[in-house]
């Protein structure tokens, strides 16, 4: 019999993360490690290599395209860490 699960649970992710805009990884890791049974380092890893592919292929292409990139909405959060101890709130 052939496992039609992965297939169908691909194609949900795809369609709710087109309809919300919603990260796919937060909905496929979990599919992953609990319906599907992979582990989960193995279901991270996955998700991580998939979206850092991703983000090169369309930051090129947006490059390639002539699009600008809002590169300062990279540079905010890492010139601003979590655990910053500069801030006056933490004293």
């Amino acid at each position: 019999m052939i496992d039609i699960l992965p297939d169908v649970s691909g194609f949900l992710v795809g369609m709710l993360v087109g309809m919300t805009g919603v990260g796919g990884g937060s909905l496929m890791a979990p599919i992953m490690i609990l319906l599907l049974g992979v582990a989960p380092t193995t279901a991270v890893g996955t998700d991580l290599w998939f979206a850092a592919i991703t983000k090169v292929v369309g930051g090129g292409l947006h490059h390639r395209h002539g699009i600008p990139i809002g590169w300062s909405y990279g540079a905010w959060p890492m010139a601003h860490p979590c655990g910053d101890r500069d801030d006056d709130r933490h004293e």
